[in-house]
This record gives structure tokens, C-alpha cells and sequence, in this order.
């Protein structure tokens, strides 16, 4: 048994700026300026030397000459210069902008926003910084909204274990097994939601430690279907697997990938179930630039049809498709697609009225 670290891709390093046209035409004004400015500045010098002493034998025509020359090198220096303060304010107006506005995002203030002006390279940039403004400005109202939710999921199961132990100091209630199972009850939700949210933290932070072995996919969705079997039985729902004969083998951990398919089972046996539900392995082969085959994991059952707005964020954090007061943390979802992905695979969801709710997952096989 081997253990190894689910890694995030990595990205790309960031290439240099191309050398772009707007660069190139800068830069040729700035070194023209200075060219200019020293053919003028020689060209004077050699003017007033030679008109003031004989040592040079120029003549009165050529001196005039030089004059002009120097006199119109210098003009364009100046105009040079002036088109270069021009162009150095064009580019520190928008730093200028630039700066504050990353100062107001670092004081907590997301909506901070530059206009795009100035070169083009600045344009750019200035593009990037407002991308990055709004994916932190979602990412703390993401992050508000986790806050929410993770206090509103904790403050059921704690009210109810306030009022019962409460009520058995007070004497209200009697001191007997059905209301220490109810307070027992609360206390492992409140513990299998917190297993729930640190292993949720691991799975998005590439931390979560998988025991990875070669697993038979079929067997081992066998064996998962079985454990729900009572629970369908109760629920009056007929549960049943659809498996291949020949064995899928996978490179996976066995107890994620069980955990993964049953979360998506409990999400659907909690569903208003209008007909069986079933689970079924197929093999997808290879498709080219792919070398390697698939193996296809389908659950599907008919129940309420899901709304395309909704199936957006099916595997959302705190997403509940049947919200109850018995339900779920609504985090089982969202663990079992980032369980998925961390074995390099793929899930999805679909819903119409003509062929239901299929929830499907692939896991990459081992190679022959």
C-alpha cells in the first residue's frame, strides 16, 4: 500500500512581456531625444568655438549652417522632451490609480476598481488587477457565506442539546435513555460535521492523504450498494447495481471512493423518490489525445426534476437538494466531487422529467 499526497496542478511560470510595438516606439523616442539633444548641443558648441577664434577656418555660410543644424536638433530635443514627460504622465497617472486602489484592497475594500488607460502594457495590467479585485471581492463573499452556514448548520444540533440538558437539570424532562439517545443523537451529527468540514478543508487545500492500492471498481460498488440496502428497504425503495462481469481496476483508495458513492446514495434516497434507484458501471474507451480508458460510475433514479439554475451548484458547499430539518449537512456532495477529482477524475449531474436524475463520475483505469 502506497501513500501519496493529492497535488494541485501547477501552474504555467508566468513568461516575460513580449517586446510590443508601443515599447519599441518609446523607447526610439527617448534614445532620439537624447540624440538629438547632444547632436545640438555639440553642433552649438562647435558654432560658438569657431565664430569666437579663427582656429577652426570656417566660413560665415558654413558657421550659418551649423547654426541652424544645431539650433533644430535642439528644437526636436525639446520636442522630444515634452512628448516624453507627456507619455511618463500617461504611465504614472494609472500607477498612481494603480497604488491606491490596491491600498483600499488591502484595508478589506473589494470593490476597488482602475480604468483601463495608458499604454497598452498598462491596459493589460490594469485589466489583470480589476480580474483579481473581483475574484477576491467573490472569494470573501464566498467566504462570508461559508461563515454563515457553517454557524446556522452548528446552531441546530447546539440549541437542541442546550434545551435537552436544560430541561434535565431544570427537571423537566425525566432522566431516562430516550432523552440520552437524543442528546447522544446531537452529539455525533456535531461530530460527523466536523469530520465532514476538516476533511472538506484538506480536499480544497490538496492536503488529504490517500491510501491509493489497486481496487476492483465493480466489487467494491458492490459492496457500497449493499450497505444501503436496508436503508432503501425501509425507505421502500428498491436499490440494485448493474456491474460487469470482468473486473475494472482502478489505482485509487478504496475507503474515499467507497465514501464518495455513498454520499451521492444518502443524497438520493433523501430525495422525494419516484421509482428505483440504480447504479451502473460502464467502461468509456480512450479518445484521442486520451490514452488511457475510463471507468463510468451512473446513479439514477426519477424524483422532483432538479432546475438547470440549481444544477449549477449541485455539488456546491451546504448545497441541499431536499433541505429538511432531519437533512444533511450539505457538505456530502461537495466531498465526494473533490474525492473524485483528487483521483483524477470527472462528475456531473443531469435532470429532466423524460429520463430523471443521473448523477455520473469517472475513474481514470490502470493501464494494461
Amino acid at each position: 500500500m502506497s501513500r501519496s499526497r493529492s497535488v494541485r496542478p501547477v501552474e504555467n511560470p508566468a513568461r516575460p512581456a513580449p517586446v510590443t510595438r508601443g515599447l519599441l516606439v518609446r523607447l526610439g523616442l527617448y534614445w532620439g531625444t537624447l540624440f538629438m539633444l547632444a547632436v545640438g548641443s555639440c553642433t552649438l558648441t562647435f558654432w560658438l568655438i569657431a565664430g569666437a577664434s579663427s582656429f577652426f577656418n570656417v566660413g560665415a555660410q558654413e558657421l550659418f549652417l551649423i547654426r541652424a543644424v544645431g539650433l533644430i536638433a535642439l528644437a526636436l530635443g525639446a520636442a522630444g522632451i515634452f512628448f516624453i514627460v507627456a507619455a511618463l504622465r500617461r504611465v504614472s497617472l494609472p500607477i498612481d490609480e494603480m497604488t491606491r486602489s490596491a491600498e483600499r484592497i488591502a484595508q478589506g475594500d473589494y470593490s476597488a476598481r482602475v480604468q483601463e488607460q495608458g499604454p497598452r502594457e498598462l491596459r493589460s495590467l490594469a485589466r489583470s488587477f480589476n480580474r483579481m479585485a473581483e475574484q477576491l471581492h467573490e472569494n470573501d463573499a464566498a467566504r462570508r457565506t461559508l461563515i454563515g452556514n457553517i454557524a446556522n448548520e452548528l446552531r441546530t444540533p447546539l440549541t437542541m442539546l442546550q434545551e435537552n440538558i436544560e430541561g434535565l437539570l431544570d427537571g423537566n424532562f425525566a432522566r431516562d435513555d430516550a432523552h440520552l439517545n437524543l442528546i447522544l443523537g446531537e452529539t455525533i451529527r456535531l461530530s460527523h460535521l466536523t469530520d465532514e468540514m476538516r476533511m472538506l478543508a484538506l480536499a480544497e487545500s490538496g492536503g488529504l492523504i490517500l491510501q491509493r492500492e489497486l481496487v476492483d471498481l465493480n466489487a467494491l460498488a458492490r459492496e457500497t450498494v449493499a450497505l444501503y440496502h436496508r436503508d432503501a428497504s425501509q425507505r421502500q425503495i428498491s436499490l440494485h447495481a448493474i456491474l460487469p462481469d470482468e473486473a475494472y481496476l482502478i489505482y485509487a483508495d478504496p475507503a474515499r471512493i467507497r465514501q464518495a458513492l455513498g454520499n451521492l446514495l444518502e443524497d438520493a434516497l433523501r430525495s422525494n423518490l419516484k421509482s428505483d434507484l440504480r447504479v451502473e458501471v460502464t467502461k468509456l474507451e480512450a479518445a484521442p489525445p486520451k490514452t488511457s480508458a475510463y471507468a463510468q460510475v451512473e446513479v439514477a433514479y426519477r424524483a422532483a426534476v432538479i432546475a438547470p439554475e440549481l444544477l449549477a451548484g449541485y455539488f456546491d458547499r451546504f448545497y441541499q437538494s431536499n433541505p429538511a430539518p432531519n437533512a444533511d449537512s450539505g457538505l456530502g456532495l461537495a466531498i465526494s466531487k473533490l474525492l473524485i477529482q483528487a483521483h483524477g477524475g470527472a462528475i456531473a449531474v443531469a435532470s429532466d422529467a423524460r429520463r430523471g436524475t443521473q448523477i455520473t463520475f469517472t475513474l481514470p483505469l490502470r493501464k494494461e
